[in-house]
This record gives C-alpha cells, structure tokens and sequence, in this order.
C-alpha cells in the first residue's frame, strides 16, 4: 500500500480529512483529533495521507479517539502496515467512553503496533508519557 500524501507547509498548518483534523506542534509531535465516523480502511488512508502530508519523518503520534464511532479491523492494520511503521515513534492514544475504550484495546491485542503504544484518559497525561519517549530517525 502506497499512501500520496496531501499538500502541507508543516507546523502551525491543519489537515482536514474526511475522518480527522490533523496538525504537528512546534515540538514535531503529530496530532490526529478523530472525527465522529466509522472509520473505515478508505477513510484511513485519508487520514494516512493528511498525517504523511507534514513529511515522511519519524515522529511521536497523538491520535485522540473520543469521538470515533466505530473502527473496522482494516483500518486498524493500516496505521501499523509497512510503510507507516518507519515513520511512526510512538503512538499515545486519547480515550473517554467505553467505546473508545474497546476500540482502543482491540488495536492493541489484534495489531499489536511494533513501536510503543498507550492508552490515556486525558491528552495531558498522554502529552506527559510523550514527552518521556526517546525516537530515533530513520
């Protein structure tokens, strides 16, 4: 899989995609706010493509999944495929409900991402764990 990405000029610039808003903070971590879909293998590759388009880089990942609806099992394989992993540092996932929750764990136990990954309650205490994750670039 082969993921073209969007047109961005870097920090301070926001990615709309059809299933999430995406920008980088000033420190390179790369922030991905889930809308409320069901997000599906197509609409993940919108979102790959939005997250690639601040450049193929290895960076530590905030993705905030409160308001996700649903996730299906493809799109979860495709934020640990080939091509993802060498750009991918860490990944601190946001949750509230239960079912992001649910989501949340069916990511961990089923893909089981090759690069470390968190749950967290709060983006404060996920920006915290983040802050302590040491990535080297590829």
């Amino acid at each position: 899989m082969t993921i073209q990405p969007m047109t961005c000029d870097g920090a301070g610039e926001v990615v709309d995609t059809r299933g999430a808003v995406i920008h980088r903070d000033d420190d390179g971590t790369i922030v991905i706010r889930v809308k409320h879909v069901d997000m599906t293998a197509e609409v993940m590759r919108d979102v790959l493509a939005g997250r690639f388009s601040f450049g193929r880089v290895k960076a530590k990942v905030l993705i905030d999944t409160r308001a996700v609806r649903s996730m299906t099992r493809e799109a979860q394989e495709l934020t640990a495929a080939d091509d993802v992993l060498p750009y991918t540092g860490c990944i601190a996932l946001v949750v509230a409900n239960s079912l992001s929750v649910v989501l949340a764990n069916f990511y961990l136990l089923f893909v089981r991402p090759r690069f470390p990954t968190r749950m967290f309650r709060t983006e404060e205490a996920a920006r915290e764990w983040l802050r302590t994750i040491e990535i080297e670039q590829v």
